[in-house]
């Protein structure tokens, strides 16, 4: 099983529209007040600029990299304030495309305190979505998305790009 299908609606994911996605997620998030909401060494805007430019930094494909620059929109297990309800997916995937959605959704479900345990060890990882409080295993790709976003969040947070 794998988490709820994003609406089809809007942008299919990103392709050439890269920049035009990225200059609407940064809109997004500005009018959602990113800028204004406390994170660990800053704001959340600057949290999730420094997650998307360590992804890029890494060779990320683009879909991951704006994955990174929205991965809060709804909310995570770890970070609870949230600039759009899970329940309302439509909008991102009118925003930045269902491919990109799709990455938000399954790091904003991940219910680290189950999924996290398995993470490195032999068989598939059953991932416990906390929003529509159900388990699945995902595709070994979207888990490696997932990680690497992860991974990229957790640095982000311990040595912030602004070098504080």
């Amino acid at each position: 099983m794998s988490p709820p299908p994003a609406p089809n609606v809007g942008t299919s994911g990103p392709t050439a529209n890269v920049e035009l996605i990225r200059r609407r997620i940064v809109s997004f998030l500005c009018d959602r007040g990113a800028q204004a909401i406390p994170h660990p060494h800053g704001t959340l805007f600057e949290h999730l600029l420094g997650t998307e430019q360590l992804l890029r930094a890494w060779g990320c494909s683009d879909t991951v990299a704006l994955g990174g620059f929205a991965h809060a929109v709804y909310g995570t297990d770890g970070f609870k304030p949230h600039l759009l309800e899970w329940s309302a997916r439509h909008e991102l995937v009118e925003l930045a495309g269902a491919e990109v959605e799709a990455i938000v959704y399954l790091y904003a479900s991940c219910d680290r305190t189950a999924v996290y345990p398995q993470l490195g060890k032999d068989g598939p990882v059953a991932f416990r979505d906390r929003f529509a409080d159900r388990t699945f295993e995902p595709s070994a790709s979207a888990l490696q998305d997932c990680v690497d976003l992860t991974l990229a969040n957790e640095i982000e947070i311990a040595a912030p790009a602004s070098g504080d």
